[in-house]
């Protein structure tokens, strides 16, 4: 019996919802597999369900699992591992009734590029890429990011292209008001007042004290052009995401595949202003090109961006075959 629940109350791309309903169901799974009492339970989530404020749920699923005789492991598996070029995570707890799990070993293949994987799309179905409006400010955001870049204000490096850096878009700034905004993004996080998150809001001494005394005249101009913010007493950045239209490079794994890959705020194509197609989105998944999505477009990006990579699910699936059942 395989149980995949719900992921959003565990994932790192959401907020981790510790109180979401949904993470129950995790268990629930697993109450309804040894009421079944299958040879083998297969319990899939993000690896998001391990972290300290959620592994109970996780053991929880594994005391159920043990509780009823099953041996149980956990195993995280690594996508790229399994012939496909994306960098994509996955937690399995595989339990079986009558063999030690521990023995199973998973086939893995040699990935391919970016570049392979994509080649001769154009020709398949569900290849209806979108190009963005040249005259839209998501098309001039996309022709300053290059290749394995992402516009992100909070992290500095090659990477990344701040929003300052895009003035047709965001607004001029002088050269004294971008030495602020660098200024910014690396105090906020050197200077912490909480314990949580990975940055905090400024006050005006820590800002001065580190920029000059001009800097409330700097401020008070920045914050006039939407570049800061007041928090209270502090000052903080605007724009604090760690990074949107992500452009994915030929030579490099992409990003997990999850049910936005079709926005290009947040993923664009390696060459072109756009975002992906569901086709692109399912071969990088390891989908096979027969395989049809039906819907609308929110929904085949959903079924594409929910699944276990097809290689994953396949080389769990072979090495249960052959080692416990």
């Amino acid at each position: 019996m395989i149980s995949g629940s719900p992921c959003q109350g565990f994932s790192t791309l959401g907020k981790q919802r510790t109180a979401d309903p949904r993470n129950s169901l995790l268990q629930r799974g697993a109450q309804l597999a040894v009421g079944l009492r299958p040879k083998v339970i297969v319990l899939e989530n993000v690896c998001g369900v391990l972290s300290s404020s959620l592994k109970r749920h996780w053991d929880g699923a594994v005391t159920i699992l043990e509780d009823a005789g099953y041996t149980a492991v956990t195993r995280q598996l690594t996508c790229s591992d399994f012939g496909i070029p994306q960098i994509r995570k996955r937690v399995f707890l595989i339990a079986a009734r009558d063999k030690d799990p521990e023995t199973i070993e998973l086939r893995s293949a040699m990935s391919t590029s970016l570049r392979s994987c994509l080649h001769g799309v154009e020709e398949l179905t569900n290849h209806e890429p979108t190009i963005l409006r040249r005259t839209s400010d998501a098309y001039k955001i996309a022709s300053h990011i290059r290749q394995h870049q992402k516009l992100c204000n909070v992290r500095g490096g090659e990477r990344a292209v701040p929003t300052w850096e895009i003035p047709s878009v965001f607004g001029k700034t002088t050269q004294r008001e971008r030495q602020l905004l660098v200024a910014i993004r690396k105090l906020r996080r050197q200077v912490r007042t909480r314990n949580d998150g990975d940055a905090d809001p400024l006050t005006m001494t820590v800002i001065k004290r580190a920029c000059g005394h001009d800097a409330a005249t700097v401020l008070r101009g920045l914050t006039e052009k939407g570049y800061v913010r007041r928090v209270g007493r502090r000052y903080d950045l605007v724009h604090t995401f760690n990074g949107k239209f992500r452009r994915l490079s030929w030579e490099h794994p992409s990003s997990a595949v999850d049910t936005r890959f079709g926005t290009p705020r947040y993923f664009l194509h390696p060459e072109e202003n756009r975002g992906f197609s569901v086709r692109e989105a399912a071969r990088i998944q390891g989908f096979p090109d027969d395989f049809l999505f039906t819907g609308t477009l929110p929904v085949q990006f959903r079924l594409v961006g929910n699944a276990v990579p097809p290689p994953v699910a396949t080389a769990v699936a072979t090495a249960i075959r052959e080692t416990l059942l």
